[in-house]
């Protein structure tokens, strides 16, 4: 009798005092990891930031000259460009959208694309020095420099705005989508200058081959060329670029309907998640390979 007593206030305590317990531990847990990734995260935009204001004195000085020269460039070779298209009436079928902005349109994300890629391989090598300090991570030292190369392109897009705005009396038809494709072009970039920088560092002839390959890529890219003036056949071939997806969003968010568009964001969003994974599982990878 005195048995089956125990045994059903066994049945009846036991449960809530376990169940009880496994909450208690799983919370604690909870909020142990919270507060160890949101100090994480300051941290490292910090440390992102201070590797920003270095990367930016070291390309440019401390001149106000050498500073506006990050903006002045892109914005120079796209104009230079664009008046040559304009002389030479190439591509003048589309009415109602000019030759000149549509130019400076495709190129100026084109130019920040190529920057990114472009300069990844000597990213590592020539900031050896700073990954002697336990704090200071690969993904810092990349990420600091891609961001400097966007950060010029977001100025310079939103000037050719306004000057679009004020003296061709022509607003951007979306600015969202105007925006959300310059963050993917930026993600897109990243990812592939995180893989060129991980191969860049353990082998020669890759390094070699950026630079090269990033030129050859710009007829491919769809930044000089709308898909709307291309034969159907060669624009299907191009579409496969996830890369012309991203200029087709950003004509599309400055033309709208004036320019027919052809983009698929979620094709998009595939090949920036899976290339940033990659790249960062690569520049992971190679960590232990590196010499200091």
């Amino acid at each position: 009798m005195g048995g089956r007593k125990a045994a059903a206030a066994r049945r009846c305590h036991g449960p809530p005092v376990i169940g009880t317990a496994a909450i208690a531990s799983g919370r604690m847990e909870s909020e142990g990891f919270s507060g160890r990734t949101l100090p994480g995260f300051k941290l490292q935009a910090v440390i992102v930031h201070a590797l920003l204001l270095r990367e930016m004195q070291t390309r440019f000085g401390r001149h106000h000259l050498g500073f506006l020269w990050l903006f002045i460039e892109p914005l120079l070779l796209a104009a230079a460009i664009a008046t040559f298209k304009w002389a030479t009436e190439i591509g003048q079928t589309i009415p109602g959208v000019s030759i000149f902005v549509l130019t400076l349109v495709g190129y100026l994300p084109y130019f920040t694309f190529r920057a990114i890629v472009g300069r990844a391989p000597g990213t590592l090598k020539s900031n050896m020095t700073l990954l002697y300090h336990a704090r200071i991570k690969l993904l810092d030292v990349v990420l600091a420099r891609h961001l400097l190369e966007v950060a010029a392109v977001f100025t310079v897009m939103t000037f050719l705005a306004v000057g679009v705005m004020i003296w061709a009396d022509m607003v951007p038809a979306g600015i969202p989508i105007l925006f959300l494709a310059l963050v993917l072009l930026f993600l897109f970039s990243n990812g592939l200058g995180l893989l060129a920088a991980a191969a860049s560092a353990v082998s020669t002839i890759a390094e070699r081959l950026v630079q090269p390959l990033v030129y050859l890529s710009l007829p491919f890219s769809g930044a000089l060329m709308a898909l709307h003036q291309l034969d159907p056949a060669f624009r299907d071939v191009l579409l496969w670029n996830p890369q012309t997806h991203l200029h087709e969003m950003i004509r599309h968010g400055f033309f709208g309907d004036a320019l027919p568009s052809y983009f698929s964001i979620a094709y998009v969003c595939f090949w920036v998640g899976l290339l940033n994974l990659v790249g960062l599982a690569a520049l992971r990878a190679v960590r232990p390979k590196l010499e200091f």
